[in-house]
């Protein structure tokens, strides 16, 4: 198998649509961005464009909304970026949402002042894949536009279970409708920081794990600037 299944993405969304779907942006994100863990705080102002990679139903937006940033996301089927749209506007709110992926975000060149990448720089299968990826984001990102990767930790179930192949590949078993799918997992911060490196500067590395009872979370995150 090994590429993403776009229909069985599509599928998932769609069986989440019916008002039961996720509404509250990711906590790391928060952190991030409205906290002070970061050596640099990220400075969030009326009129600076966000872009979320993988931005699912858009819970992540919010928080920047309120702030008067403009919000824009990629998804990988045209009909989860209509429902996303849809849902935004039901509210009261644009927010821009188009079909793309890490490869390929249909933005022009130096566009936003962040990127966030939640869960999804590892959808790229191989190494020269990543590298493209990271390339891409770097493109729409102004000079001095920071980047904020989280990505799968090996403490993550999702990676405990997968199939090792080499090199960084992984196979996904016996875990969800994704299994059969090759991830490329960093393994360490380390290893992030490295492809991170030929695209971004004043690169900062974490690591969240967390112990849940039926599924440990474990996952590693990068901030850097282009």
């Amino acid at each position: 198998m090994g590429a993403i299944d776009q229909k069985k993405w599509s599928i998932f969304y769609k069986d989440l649509i019916e008002g039961n779907y996720p509404k509250y942006p990711n906590e790391t994100i928060l952190k991030l961005f409205f906290g002070d863990y970061l050596k640099t705080k990220p400075v969030v102002t009326n009129g600076m464009n966000l872009l979320d990679v993988g931005c699912g139903f858009g819970q992540n937006f919010h928080p920047f909304l309120d702030k008067g940033v403009n919000c824009f996301g990629v998804e990988i089927e045209k009909d989860i970026c209509d429902k996303t749209n849809k849902i935004y506007k039901m509210q009261g709110l644009t927010v821009d949402v188009r079909k793309g992926h890490n490869r390929d975000l249909p933005f022009k060149d130096g566009f936003f002042d962040y990127i966030i990448s939640v869960n999804a720089i590892h959808y790229e299968s191989e190494e020269k894949l990543i590298e493209k990826a990271l390339q891409e984001h770097a493109r729409v990102l102004k000079k001095g536009g920071k980047l904020f990767v989280i990505t799968v930790g090996p403490e993550h179930s999702i990676y405990e279970k997968a199939k090792c192949l080499g090199n960084h590949r992984y196979e996904v078993k016996d875990y969800d409708f994704r299994d059969g799918t090759i991830y490329f997992y960093f393994d360490n911060t380390k290893y992030l920081e490295k492809y991170l490196k030929p695209n971004f500067s004043n690169i900062e590395l974490g690591r969240i794990t967390e112990k849940y009872m039926e599924m440990p979370l474990d996952f590693l995150i990068g901030v850097a600037t282009k």
